[in-house]
């Protein structure tokens, strides 16, 4: 299983603080049955700033970590890259990197507002040959009040990771209605832990896949976790609607 979305390198954002919380959480992500995690730190989001040396240098150091302990976990880098007007020139200025080497992308929005530009950077992107995969759009309130805005976005060819643990309820009941429409009116993109510790914001994957088979399916699942790992191969994605089974009674 391999995590797309996770916050585990210590001391670049608001995950882990020192190397030994970031081997708790690849120990949990083990543990959890995760094979492979893209590490994805915060970048250029206002508070921090995590080039690719200095992801790339992390990920070496934790990978090392990792061995000495004998934990089987591999460590890929990204970042979740805040959308900003220089996008576009940071990224072939080489301050921007994609999920491990492939050609997508990991896009944060603000979390109340879309920027302006943000059309003219997913023209533009495409144009560069990435796949943008918007992070948690169920978290950005504009998007939450008009979905039909992401499906423009979804016609562009922009692809969206939503939260496990937004199935499960973490972040309010509208977050969560609000994720079982979007899968069944879009088929599954991706589904990640977003994870940032071991306690509250953690590995999760497993909760979520809970609750999005109980609706749709085993199925479903399946195709959730070959997503992911298409990535690393820098394969498309195969996106599938599923019937739900007893949705209505969750939206209603």
């Amino acid at each position: 299983m391999v995590e797309m979305h996770c916050h585990i390198l210590s001391g670049l954002d608001d995950g882990p603080v020192h190397m030994e919380q970031s081997i708790a959480m690849a120990e949990k992500a083990a543990a959890a049955g995760i094979t492979s995690i893209i590490a994805t730190p915060h970048h250029l989001n206002g508070r921090y700033n995590n080039e690719p040396i200095v992801v790339n240098q992390a990920v070496d150091l934790l990978h090392a970590e990792l061995r000495k302990r004998n934990i089987r976990l591999d460590i890929h880098p990204g970042q979740e890259i805040r959308v900003h007007d220089t996008l576009i020139g940071d990224l072939y200025a080489g301050r921007c990197c994609t999920l491990a080497g492939s050609r997508y992308m990991l896009l944060e929005l603000p979390f109340g507002s879309i920027p302006s530009q943000f059309p003219g950077i997913l023209h533009e992107l495409r144009v560069a040959g990435i796949t943008p995969i918007i992070a948690h759009p169920e978290r950005n309130l504009i998007l939450l009040k008009k979905p039909k805005l992401l499906a423009d976005y979804l016609k562009q060819g922009v692809l969206c990771q939503l939260t496990a643990q937004s199935f499960t309820g973490l972040f309010g009941r509208k977050v969560q209605k609000w994720c079982f429409h979007f899968c069944k009116e879009n088929g599954f993109h991706f589904i990640s832990s977003d994870a940032h510790d071991t306690r509250q914001r953690t590995f999760a994957v497993n909760e979520g896949n809970k609750m999005i088979e109980q609706y749709f399916g085993m199925d479903a699942v399946r195709r959730i976790a070959e997503n992911a790992s298409l990535i690393l191969y820098n394969s498309e994605p195969i996106i599938t609607r599923y019937n739900p089974r007893k949705l209505r009674m969750l939206l209603w």
